[in-house]
């Protein structure tokens, strides 16, 4: 009365299992991916170059808007943005000259004049 499915039943059951399986791993692999992708979107964001806050500035050419005297204060330009600025270098500073900023002194910028102006 009852037929003997045995063989059927367990090639069904593997079917299914293989399909589930694979699923699961597709899935899986699919969440590793995403968080190795986004782990690594930080860790490389935290290694790139600053570009806000003073530590973007360090180092930038600006071009000085006056005269600027050794040690005195002035002001300068960088990327069309005007910045008060101290003059630490060992010679004055002439209007529209080429400066390099080497620090930060509270809210002014520590700058000195540029190597190619110098020549």
């Amino acid at each position: 009365m009852f037929m003997n499915l045995t063989g059927i039943n367990n090639i069904y059951f593997l079917s299914t299992f293989v399909i589930v399986f694979s699923i699961g791993l597709i899935a899986f692999l699919l969440i590793v991916t995403v968080i190795i992708y986004y782990v690594y979107t930080i860790i490389s964001s935290q290694r790139r170059k600053r570009y806000t806050g003073y530590e973007s500035i360090i180092n930038s050419t600006g071009t000085a808007t006056k005269d600027i005297a050794k040690n005195g204060s002035g002001s300068i330009t960088i990327d069309g943005v005007s910045w008060e600025v101290v003059n630490k270098d060992n010679e004055d500073i002439k209007k529209f000259d080429r400066v390099i900023v080497t620090g930060r002194s509270g809210l002014k910028l520590i700058v000195k004049k540029s190597e190619a102006d110098n020549k």
